[in-house]
């Protein structure tokens, strides 16, 4: 079943509230649209990520995915004092933990793609 930006756009719209939610309780603080838009949105950078180089949502979000493995891997090694509740690679990993907000983070990754394609 090919994905398209209609279901995906859909899903996300229906699911939005529910996500927000979640993240906001999983990281014991009110976060809104903007919050999460800037908390997974803004990574591509800093995960070494461009949607232009990528055909297809699935490699998108899989080298999304990747860096942020990468990422979360290397911050584990700095001061845990400073890195567990500072650095967002900690707050995203908390995020995909949940089946739930995993699933919810793809579908935003994959909106993002046809956004910006």
């Amino acid at each position: 079943m090919a994905i398209n930006a209609q279901t995906v756009e859909q899903y996300y719209q229906s699911n939005l509230d529910e996500a927000l939610k979640k993240v906001s309780e999983i990281l014991g603080d009110q976060k809104k649209q903007p919050n999460f838009n800037g908390l997974v949105g803004g990574k591509n950078k800093t995960y070494g990520v461009d949607i232009k180089d990528h055909d297809s949502p699935e490699s998108y979000v899989k080298a999304w995915m990747d860096g942020h493995e990468g990422v979360y891997k290397k911050d584990r090694n700095i001061n845990p004092s400073f890195t567990k509740d500072d650095r967002s690679s900690y707050k995203i990993q908390a995020l995909l933990e949940d089946q739930f907000l995993r699933g919810f983070i793809e579908c935003y990754l994959i909106r993002s793609y046809f956004k910006n394609r």
